[in-house]
C-alpha cells in the first residue's frame, strides 16, 4: 500500500494531490474500509447504517532529513467536519479514520493528538499555520508552550505499519515533523452516523463523568446518574475560568436542585455568547445549548425558535436537534425558508438529528424544495445529508434522483450513495446514469511510474 501511494504521488511530480480520488486511484484502500475489525468498530460507535464520507485526504508529509524532531509541522487544530463547516456536536454524529501504511514513530511525522479536546469549545492558543508551536520534553511528555493552550499535552500517533486510527472529529490534531529521508502517508476517511442510537441495551459502563455519562446514555449505555449539585455550586463552576468544569456543568444541568434558576442561567448565558459579525455561525453557537436540550423543559427552545434574533435562533435550532425531540420538526421545517443560510443550515442539520417522525412528509417535501431550487452547493449537501437520516425511505428518490444529476461533486455523490443503499428499482434506475458519467478508469500509468 505504501509503495502504490508513493507511485501515485510520483506521478504528479509531487505538484498534485488526488484527494478525494484517492480510492479510484488506489482502490486496494477499500481492503482497510471493508475490513471487519474497522466495520465493527466503526459500527460500535456510530451504529449499522453509518456512510463513509465522500471526502477523503491522502496526508502526505514529505521526509525532511536533518530537521529537528519532536516537532510540530501543523498548527495544532479541529477540523470543521469536511470541507465546509457543520454543527459540531460531542454525540458521535461523525468519525474521522486514519490509516498509515508504514510504521510512524516519533521522528517520522505522527499526527499529534490533544487528548480531551473533543470536548472543549476552545483549544487555546494560536492557529498559526505560518509558526507553529514549538514543543518541550518533559518526563517523556511533549508539552505547547504555557501561553493560553487549554490542554497542553500533545500525544503521537505512533503505531505499527497497517494501522488504523479511530478519533472523534472534533479531537485537537497536527502533523509533526518528519525528519527522515521517506515520506509518510496517513490516509483521512470520514463516517457520518445516519441515525440516532437506541435508547438502551448497548450494556453498562460505569464512569464518574458528567460528560462521559451523557455520552455513554445517548449510545444506550446503563449508568449510574448524576449527583444532584446546588445551583449554587452548579453556577459557579459555569461561570468559572476552567474551561472542563465549564463543559461538566453544562452537562450536570438536568441534575441541580432548583431547575427554573438553571434554564435562566442557560438562557442568560446563550445570549452572552450569541456569535457577531465576524464569525462563523455554523460553528459558534452557544454551548450552553448543549446543557438546555438536557432539561425536560422544551418551553426555552421553543421560545428561541420564536425570536427575532438570528443568533438565538441558530441556538434555538441546535438544542431542539439535540433533544431529538420531534415536538420541534414543524418550527424547524419553516426555519428551513429563512431568508438567513446559517439559520436554513441549523434547521436542516437538527431536522437530520430528529430523523424520521411524525412530520416526516413535510421534511422531505422541504428538503426536496431546497435540492431543486437553491445555488448555494453547501445548502443543498445540508439537505441531502438531512434526507439520509429520514431512513433509505422510496420517498427520498426524487429528491436523491434530482441530485445525483447536480454538477457539483459532493451533491451528486452523496445522493448517489444513498441512493445506492435504497433497495427499490426506481433508485437503481434514478443512479445507473449518474454513475455510468462518474466511472474511472484506472491508469496503468501509475504502476509504470510514468508522469501524468
Amino acid at each position: 500500500m505504501y509503495t502504490t501511494l508513493s507511485r501515485v504521488f510520483e506521478s504528479t511530480n509531487g505538484e498534485f494531490n488526488p484527494h478525494n480520488n484517492i480510492l479510484p486511484m488506489v482502490p486496494q484502500l477499500w481492503q482497510v474500509l471493508d475490513d471487519p475489525a474497522v466495520r465493527r468498530n466503526v459500527t460500535a460507535i456510530l451504529g449499522d447504517n453509518y456512510f463513509v464520507h465522500v471526502h477523503r485526504h491522502p496526508h502526505i508529509s514529505h521526509g525532511q532529513p536533518g530537521k529537528k524532531t519532536p516537532a510540530m509541522l501543523q498548527p495544532l487544530h479541529k477540523d470543521g467536519h469536511a470541507v465546509k463547516p457543520r454543527p459540531r456536536h460531542r454525540e458521535p454524529w461523525w468519525l474521522i479514520m486514519f490509516y498509515y501504511p508504514q510504521e510512524v514513530t516519533l521522528n517520522n511525522g505522527p499526527t499529534g493528538l490533544l487528548p480531551g479536546t473533543h470536548l472543549l469549545p476552545r483549544l487555546g492558543g494560536k492557529e498559526d499555520w505560518y509558526h507553529p508551536p514549538k514543543l518541550t520534553k518533559e518526563n517523556d511528555q511533549l508539552l505547547l508552550p504555557d501561553d493560553g493552550y487549554v490542554q497542553r499535552n500533545v500525544q503521537p500517533m505512533i503505531c505499527a505499519a497497517g494501522s488504523a486510527a479511530l478519533a472523534h472529529f472534533d479531537i485537537g490534531h497536527g502533523a509533526m515533523m518528519n525528519g527522515t529521508d521517506q515520506n509518510r502517508f496517513a490516509c483521512k476517511f470520514v463516517f457520518m452516523r445516519t441515525e440516532r442510537p437506541p435508547k438502551s441495551g448497548a450494556g453498562t459502563i460505569q464512569t464518574d463523568n458528567p460528560v462521559s455519562r451523557h455520552l455513554c446514555q445517548w449510545l444506550g449505555y446503563e449508568t449510574s446518574a448524576n449527583d444532584v449539585s446546588t445551583f449554587a455550586d452548579w453556577q459557579r463552576a459555569l461561570n468559572g475560568d476552567d474551561p472542563r468544569a465549564r463543559v461538566e456543568a453544562i452537562y450536570m444541568s438536568a441534575s441541580v436542585d432548583n431547575q427554573a434558576s438553571v434554564r435562566d442561567a442557560l438562557l442568560h448565558d446563550i445570549h452572552q455568547h450569541l456569535p457577531g459579525e465576524d464569525s462563523n455561525w455554523v460553528l459558534e453557537y452557544a454551548d450552553a445549548s448543549n446543557g438546555l436540550a438536557l432539561l425536560g423543559d422544551l418551553e426555552p427552545i421553543q421560545d428561541l425558535l420564536n425570536q427575532d434574533s438570528d443568533g438565538l435562533l441558530i441556538n434555538g435550532c441546535f438544542a431542539a436537534g439535540q433533544t431529538g425531540n420531534q415536538a420541534f420538526a414543524p418550527r424547524l421545517t419553516e426555519l428551513v425558508r429563512n431568508k438567513n443560510p446559517f439559520i436554513q443550515r441549523h434547521a436542516m442539520s437538527a431536522l437530520g438529528l430528529l430523523g424520521p417522525g411524525a412530520h416526516q412528509s413535510q421534511t422531505i417535501e422541504t428538503l426536496d424544495e431546497i435540492i431543486r431550487t437553491s445555488d448555494d452547493w453547501d445548502l443543498k449537501l445540508y439537505a441531502i445529508q438531512s434526507l439520509i437520516r429520514q431512513g433509505a425511505i422510496k420517498e427520498t428518490i426524487p429528491s436523491l434522483a434530482i441530485a445525483a444529476r447536480d454538477p457539483h461533486t459532493y451533491v451528486n455523490a452523496f445522493a448517489i450513495e444513498q441512493l445506492c443503499r435504497i433497495d427499490d428499482d426506481e433508485a437503481r434506475r434514478a443512479v445507473l446514469e449518474p454513475l455510468r458519467r462518474h466511472r474511472w478508469m484506472e491508469d496503468p500509468r501509475y504502476d509504470q511510474k510514468k508522469s501524468l
